[in-house]
Formats: C-alpha cells, sequence, structure tokens
C-alpha cells in the first residue's frame, strides 16, 4: 500500500510539472515566426522599395484606384496613380503635395503617417525603434487561435497585432486614427485591419486584400500590383 501511495504521489507530481515549468511564450517568439512565415528577415531587408496599388471599395460608392510606394528606410508617398495630388512622408515630416504648392502637415498626423511609412513596420528591430512589445496572450477570431501583442511607440501611441497561431501570418490589427476638421487635429476612432489573401512578390508574402474598419465606416483594399525594388 505504501508503495502504491509512493506510486500515485509521483505521478501526480509529474503530470504537474509540464504545466507549472512551461515556457512562456514571449512577443519576440511571436514576432520572430511572423518574419519566418512571410519569408525570412534576409528576404525582407533586401526589398529596398516598394509600390502597391489598389482598388478601394468605399461601400455605397464606386471603387477608385489609389497608389502608395515606400523607398527604405522611412519614405512613403499615397496618392492617386500620376495624379498631381499626393502626400509625402519623409521620416517625422509629411507634406500635402498640390499644384498649388507644397503643405507640411501638423506634427500629430505626420508622426502617425510616419509610423506607417517605416517599410519594415514596427515589430522589426523594434529595440532599435525605441517600440516596446508586449505579449497579451491568445484571442479567437473567425474560430482560429490569434496571438495578441501589443506595441508601445516612444510616445506613447499603442498598436494592437494579432497573428494566426498556426501559420505565424499577421490576420489583425488595430490603431489609433487622426485626422483634420476646420483647421483642428481631432482623435477618430480607432481603426481596425482585417488581413487576407497573402501571396509572394520578390521572396515575401503580403496581403492583397485587407478591410479598415471604424465605428462608421468599412472600406475594402484589393491589390492590383505590388511591385518590388531590390
Amino acid at each position: 500500500h505504501i508503495s502504491y501511495l509512493y506510486l500515485m504521489m509521483s505521478l501526480c507530481i509529474s503530470s504537474s510539472l509540464p504545466g507549472s515549468m512551461k515556457k512562456e511564450t514571449t512577443a519576440e517568439e511571436i514576432v520572430e515566426a511572423y518574419i519566418k512565415a512571410i519569408g525570412g528577415i534576409d528576404a525582407i531587408k533586401a526589398v529596398t522599395g516598394k509600390r502597391v496599388a489598389y482598388h478601394v471599395h468605399m461601400f455605397g460608392n464606386e471603387a477608385f484606384l489609389m497608389e502608395r510606394s515606400w523607398t527604405r528606410p522611412n519614405s512613403m508617398k499615397t496618392g492617386r496613380p500620376g495624379g498631381s495630388t499626393y502626400t509625402l512622408t519623409e521620416g517625422e515630416r509629411t507634406w500635402r503635395i498640390t499644384q498649388e504648392g507644397r503643405q507640411e502637415l501638423p506634427p500629430l498626423i505626420a508622426q502617425s503617417l510616419g509610423r506607417q511609412a517605416d517599410i519594415d513596420g514596427p515589430l522589426i528591430d523594434h529595440e532599435q525603434k525605441g517600440v516596446t512589445l508586449l505579449y497579451s496572450g491568445t484571442v479567437q477570431y473567425d474560430m482560429v487561435d490569434l496571438h495578441q501583442i501589443t506595441a508601445t511607440f516612444l510616445d506613447g501611441v499603442q498598436w494592437e497585432f494579432y497573428f494566426d497561431a498556426v501559420t505565424g501570418l499577421l490576420r489583425r490589427m488595430t490603431q489609433p486614427s487622426f485626422y483634420m476638421q476646420n483647421n483642428q487635429i481631432r482623435k477618430g476612432a480607432d481603426a481596425h485591419y482585417f488581413y487576407y489573401d497573402y501571396k509572394v512578390v520578390g521572396g515575401v508574402l503580403y496581403p492583397h486584400l485587407w478591410i479598415q474598419s471604424t465605428d462608421n465606416h468599412t472600406h475594402l483594399f484589393v491589390v492590383e500590383e505590388i511591385e518590388i525594388q531590390e
């Protein structure tokens, strides 16, 4: 009986150890899995420029074509293809270019666009960029487990990233939005992005369809073409 009791106690202890000693998942591990899933750090860093042409479907309105291009490390241009009106971001400064001239946009909007202008995004080399990452656990979306990571920038702004727990791909993202109204900067509702239809271009996986949703608007973006410079 004593031997049996010791055996049962040892089994109970051993069965409880894996759970209590299991290594906690970290944000860095999730980011590493994401980098590997989309093609690896060498393929990502080989991209010196990127141009994405996409149709914007604003429900209830006719779709129109837009174009956004990046140049490493953090230059971005957004506008209609071949148009004379566009937005140009260089690091932390942004200008609105029209036929009438060049107008610099307020710092808050420029900072928001500046974060988007980073060709690699805030997760890659995040420590060098002063971005801290926090792993918040898993959530379910469309019956799929997603790893949630909060990225906090130096100015306190936070983006939420959600990665497929199986494939490692980015499936959702949430970030604050800002806009101009009556010459004043206003903070809008958080923008939620949902990414689909990943395809390889230049050795890297890019989503070719995404949805942007706020409290009042939902837009569908469908990629027409992605051009890569190496």
